[in-house]
């Protein structure tokens, strides 16, 4: 028995596949096909050990739990439909969540437009309404909510007072979650809310390493952003670097437990070990090394477009060393959010430097030619309906689409959430939706289906039931262009693409020439 237990719901408690990036399909509503199909599709349910351990679970979770073990706390990661062999013996439920309620970018937009709750949704409330969490309720049980996705209580107090959620924690929570452990021990009050500001951020050294496998061998190098978007809470928080001892002590410890495939997580894997803008080669060359070490395949969990093209000539010396005989291509999430440099430099700057804001087309085209050229396949996202968004910011992104259609990559459209410094701001929502901003959630659904026919058999190649997922996944592709061209959704370039593919020109300027221009020190 232990005496805390964490979990999260059934969605974020799986490996999708050992694919991260399915995980974005319990983003949506269950929509024409059943909720058994969504589950086998993109959250298959995660084995469990016979005492209900997950053999992987999400990382975040994985730090709080080892936080309370280090602190001397008997505590234990439970799947979800094992919590009623604990919580009547438990003093606390700790529980997780990437988007408790669909608030998230994905989950809203995708709420909105079909008018119906996401997966991740509906699972993270029928497991907090399950009979055995208001049982042990009633015998003293303290419910402490965390994670990503905290700040939707503040939006959701009618379920918080429901439920029974005795604290909700905003922010890292390293340090704080023992601190409330003590506090319920000690049968002292709990805080409603607490928030961790980011000047009381954990160190490296208060943030210990994981003590069981993650989900999909996610590894955490670092946190923080100095590029100080101004829609991202994240660059709020200081950038901190873990040193390679400590990577490697996690990779070896989801190596040993079976883990193959991994991720190395940073909001820009690029910045390694750097205070500025400017990578280091010689450090990101050896923390591939390091990854390759233990994974057969590796992927990254972001990079931006102008670290690529600060060092271009450094993705190709990674490609060495990721691509062999055990993989053929790697993945990345890839922030666009615009094709226009005038929202960029109202709202995001820092994305394109050290580069002119006026380059960030081209170089969003250069920086996916550079992928291209190297095996990478990333998912770009881009923001519809920030703040100050005119018609005109609009259809340079259209533009921008069009330039990308022979891109093999995943372009994803997701509604402005109001977060970081622009947390005040109007949520947007289906309702507001132009007809031009229609046009980009059409042309970024025709290109990922065009692009999904092409990335589906190398996608799944290393993957068990190779067979089976990649049928499963054509199915469902071919299905979905089905209805683009019955219902009118499907839209094609209306200008010639681009060739995707790096040639070291922006806008008739050498690159070389613009990179030697560059401070090695610059900072933001």
């Amino acid at each position: 028995m232990y005496d805390v237990v964490l979990t999260t719901d059934w969605t974020m408690m799986s490996n999708h596949h050992g694919k991260e990036f399915l995980g974005f399909g319990a983003t949506s509503p269950y929509f024409v096909f059943p909720e058994v199909v969504y589950k086998n599709l993109f959250y298959p349910p995660m084995r469990t050990d016979k005492e209900g351990r997950p053999w992987q679970a999400p990382y975040g979770l994985r730090k709080v739990e080892a936080a309370l073990v280090s602190s001397g706390i008997n505590a234990a990661i439970i799947h979800p439909s094992y919590l009623d062999k604990y919580l009547l013996n438990a003093k606390a439920l700790f529980i997780s969540g990437h988007d408790y309620f669909g608030f998230g970018p994905p989950s809203s937009t995708f709420a909105s437009i079909l008018h119906k709750e996401p997966a991740n949704a509906i699972n993270f409330q029928r497991m907090m309404r399950m009979p055995i969490i208001k049982e042990a309720k009633k015998k003293g049980l303290k419910i402490i909510a965390g994670g990503p996705a905290a700040w939707h209580f503040q939006y959701r107090e009618d379920f918080v007072k429901e439920v029974g959620i005795d604290t909700v924690v905003e922010g890292e929570g390293e340090v704080i979650a023992p601190k409330l452990v003590k506090m319920i021990f000690n049968n002292e009050p709990l805080p409603k809310h607490v928030s961790v500001q980011p000047n009381e951020s954990p160190t490296v050294d208060q943030i210990p390493a994981i003590i069981g496998p993650s989900v999909n061998g996610i590894v955490e190098i670092g946190r923080g952003c100095p590029r100080g978007c101004a829609f991202c809470s994240v660059t709020l928080r200081p950038t901190r670097w873990y040193t390679y001892e400590r990577i490697e002590q996690e990779l070896a410890l989801n190596r040993k437990a079976g883990i193959k495939k991994g991720i190395l997580h940073s909001d820009d894997v690029y910045f390694y070990g750097m205070p500025s803008i400017y990578p280091s080669e010689e450090k990101v060359i050896k923390l591939m090394k390091l990854g390759k070490k233990y994974y057969d395949h590796l992927d990254w969990s972001h990079v931006a477009v102008a670290s690529l093209l600060t060092v271009p000539k450094l993705l190709p010396k990674l490609k060495e060393i990721i691509i062999d005989g055990r993989q053929k291509w790697w993945g990345v999430e890839v922030g666009v959010e615009t094709g226009s440099p005038e929202l960029l430099s109202k709202l995001m700057p820092g994305k394109a430097r050290p580069f002119k804001v006026s380059m960030w087309p081209e170089m969003v085209v250069q920086a996916a030619g550079l992928m291209s050229d190297n095996n990478v396949i990333p998912a770009c996202t881009f923001i519809v309906g920030l703040p100050e968004e005119t018609a005109d910011d609009i259809n340079r992104t259209l533009d921008l689409f069009d330039d990308l259609w022979d891109f093999r990559a995943i372009l994803v459209p997701m509604f402005f959430v109001p977060m970081g410094r622009l947390k005040s701001k109007t949520w947007f929502e289906e309702n507001r939706l132009t007809e031009v901003q229609k046009e980009i959630l059409m042309k970024a659904l025709s290109h990922g289906i065009r692009q999904s026919r092409a990335i589906i058999n190398t996608y799944f190649t290393d993957t068990e039931h190779n067979f089976v997922l990649s049928g499963a996944f054509s199915l469902f592709v071919d299905f979905l262009y089905s209805v683009a061209k019955l219902k009118g959704l499907w839209r094609a370039p209306k200008r010639p693409p681009k060739r995707i593919t790096y040639t070291g020109n922006i806008m008739g300027a050498s690159l070389t020439d613009l990179i030697n221009s560059i401070p090695t020190n610059t900072k933001i």
